[in-house]
């Protein structure tokens, strides 16, 4: 309890802003804090003597206050920073906390506490996640930032009604300058913030918007957005924005805008619906400046074209076969070979290619390296009626499990020797060129463990000249740190063996390198040494994971979609434990008419509900997906047998059951469940499945409210 409790009431009090009504302005501020924080709730809390009270909420629908005695937030006001609770389950202040243990299922707690100029911390503004995780400073400070303007908020707001009171006369002036004070928070941000009308007409733009446009903000207003945007982006950003519109459904998105000196600049976008005063709908985005991401990755995929064009220039044969002996890459020399456009040689095997038989002693080598020995060998072909000799190379692609995926193929002419000669010094002095061009590190290193060759790259990312260098041995140019990590790959490397991997740097901030070793050999076959080429793939793997993370959620429940359960049963069948799986398929019953009576609000109160419950009934190894529209599905993982399923069955339709809360209604639904049980191993999940859809419908034949299942 604080020492200045007493003081502490009495302030909170004064802001007169206990069970008030919901306001956008402090709504704002908490998706703000979700949106920065990453989280899916966040919360304005306000502790009272019994309570705290939420004057404002973003994820947690219908819930307006708790007891103070299982509130995080009542320890959170005892100091002055924010405090972090990473995961509640282990921390024995909350561990057997109902808020942990029951819905909402709290694991992660971070509040920054609201304290007014007299140095009374009255609440917090506090973000949390069903699962473990932890801020990063930035977020840490950005999240103290908004609390802040929460305080100044609520000490605005209550002057504001303070004044209303004493001088009734300017009721409407007094709300008049509170909305201009609501407004000087959103216009001090450094974020691009718009609201628009369906048709595109500018209705707001802050300072920042403005000045990214070198505009006054009152002259944009009554301007088309769509004027700013560069022309080849306008119909995809008018497709995106109309489905906003249409569903009400958040969506991120990137264009060009165009400035007044006619350059183009990259914005991300977020798009949210929101209604005005009369009920219409009216666009809301936050923009942020991204250009020089989207440079980098545009210079990556400019480099990717340009290595392309080099190896279509070399007079090698250049291609990538996989296990099925079918081409995946073919530079323009080898797609010449058969005649043919790269397009209808890719995906075609060479006895295909060739309509006959390949020569059995290139399918002997070709054996041989894809069961993982390089090869490097001879032989003659007719090529267009004439007998030419070729000298061929390849070179396992094996993955970190150590299975092969493929080969790298070269193959080379050497009929004529002196022009195939001249024709190699040409492809040195190229690749040495495009080793220095391309922004990846590339190094050459001996059979005795010493560098022979670094690129540019290279000296940049160890922030060592190339004469200090050559010459030097791998632990001495890379360090204990750098070193160490890389050994078990280098002596693959070193035995011959090509390699691929991606590892992280900690100390330098999580950078991600993609490296690849292409081990180098003398004519008898004996290695001597590898080519090394690392890639910086630290934005596109976090792109990516965050990419594959929102493509495989569901964003009203926050469960697995189609394509996110999909992607876990296809991992549960890669890496079998031994046991079964139990698939159940659930429909709720009744759940339109709550949408015909009560509104799509409603609807969706009831299904973000039943995902909680869902979830709360199995467990964390456990899948819980959204299908879509009001089907869901359940997996339990590592179950023996049949006989634990129909419990889980029984406790879903308990569940369903259960009133619903929307505001001050209880809605009451059903459900209907098929179960399907497959033993190890399984050749596949589609016909669980299906079996398991079909005795859905067999319940709900049957009369819904109940589950129909078998096993195998």
């Amino acid at each position: 309890m604080p020492v200045n409790e007493q003081a502490r009431l009495s302030r909170l009090r004064e802001l007169m802003v206990l069970d008030s009504a919901p306001e956008p302005l402090f709504d704002s501020l908490a998706r703000m804090a979700s949106e920065i924080c990453g989280v899916p709730i966040a919360l304005v809390s306000l502790v009272d003597d019994e309570r705290q009270w939420f004057k404002a909420q973003a994820g947690l629908a219908g819930v307006r206050e708790t007891p103070r005695d299982i509130a995080f937030c009542a320890h959170a006001i005892l100091q002055d920073q924010v405090m972090e609770v990473p995961d509640a389950t282990c921390d024995a202040r909350f561990a057997a906390n109902p808020l942990v243990t029951q819905a909402p299922d709290i694991r992660f707690y971070a509040g920054a506490p609201l304290s007014l100029p007299s140095g009374e911390r009255v609440g917090t503004l506090c973000v949390l996640d069903h699962a473990p995780r932890q801020l990063t400073a930035e977020q840490t400070r950005q999240l103290g930032q908004l609390a802040e303007l929460v305080t100044q908020a609520l000490v605005m707001r209550r002057d504001l009604i303070e004044r209303a009171l004493s001088v009734r006369s300017a009721h409407e002036l007094a709300l008049s300058d509170s909305e201009a004070q609501h407004r000087a928070l959103v216009e001090g941000q450094s974020e691009l913030v718009s609201l628009s009308s369906e048709q595109g007409e500018l209705l707001y733009v802050n300072p920042a918007y403005a000045r990214h446009l070198g505009h006054a903000p009152q002259d944009l207003v009554g301007a088309n957005l769509y004027d700013y945007i560069a022309a080849a982006d306008r119909d995809s950003v008018r497709a995106r924005l109309t489905q906003v519109l249409r569903t009400g459904n958040t969506q991120t998105g990137e264009n060009r805008m165009v400035e007044p000196d006619g350059q183009e600049r990259w914005i991300a976008w977020a798009n949210t619906r929101r209604h005005d005063a009369q009920g219409r709908a009216v666009l809301h985005s936050v923009g942020r400046d991204v250009t020089a991401r989207k440079q980098a990755e545009l210079a990556l995929a400019a480099s990717e074209r340009f290595l392309r064009l080099i190896t279509d220039s070399l007079p090698v044969r250049i291609s990538y076969m996989d296990r099925t002996y079918r081409y995946r890459f073919a530079n323009r020399a080898q797609a010449d070979r058969f005649h043919l456009p790269r397009d209808q040689v890719l995906g075609h095997s060479r006895s295909e290619l060739l309509q006959r038989e390949t020569d059995p002693d290139v399918r002997a080598r070709t054996d041989a390296a894809l069961a993982g020995q390089a090869q490097r060998f001879e032989f003659e072909e007719e090529i267009d009626g004439q007998l030419r000799r070729l000298d061929s190379q390849m070179i396992p692609d094996v993955a970190d499990d150590g299975t092969v995926r493929g080969i790298f193929i070269t193959a080379i002419d050497i009929t004529e020797r002196a022009e195939t000669d001249r024709a190699l010094l040409r492809q040195t002095a190229t690749l040495q060129s495009v080793a220095e061009a391309i922004p990846a590190m590339v190094a050459v290193v001996g059979a005795d463990g010493r560098y022979r060759f670094v690129n540019g790259a290279f000296e940049r990312w160890h922030g060592r000249a190339r004469a200090e260098v050559l010459g030097r041995t791998l632990d001495e140019v890379l360090g204990h740190d750098e070193y160490n990590p890389a050994r078990p790959w280098l002596a693959r490397a070193m035995a011959g063996e090509a390699v691929d991997y991606k590892i992280g740097f900690p100390t330098r901030g999580d950078v991600h390198l993609a490296v690849s070793y292409i081990p180098l050999r003398l004519d008898n076959g004996t290695p001597d040494g590898f080519v090394a080429v690392g890639q910086d793939i630290t934005e596109h793997r976090n792109e990516e994971l965050r990419l594959l993370d929102l493509s495989q959620r569901d964003a009203l429940t926050g469960l697995l979609n189609r394509a996110g359960f999909e992607a876990w049963l296809d991992r549960q069948l890669q890496h079998p434990t031994g046991e079964g799986l139990a698939m159940l398929c659930i429909d709720l019953d009744r759940f339109k008419p709550v949408n015909d009576q009560h509104g799509h609000p409603a609807g969706d109160a009831v299904l973000r509900q039943f995902g909680e419950r869902l979830r709360a009934l199995v467990r964390p190894t456990d899948a819980v997906a959204r299908l879509g529209g009001d089907e869901f599905a359940v997996v339990l993982a590592g179950v023996r047998d049949a006989a634990p399923i129909a419990a889980v069955a029984d406790k879903i339709l308990q569940a369903a059951h259960a009133p619903f809360a929307f505001g001050a209604l209880q809605l009451q639904i059903g459900a209907s469940v098929g179960t399907a049980y497959g033993a190890h191993p399984l050749p596949g999940w589609q016909e669980l499945l299906a079996r398991a859809d079909a005795l859905l419908y067999q319940a709900k034949g049957e009369g819904r409210g109940r589950h129909a299942g078998h096993g195998r």
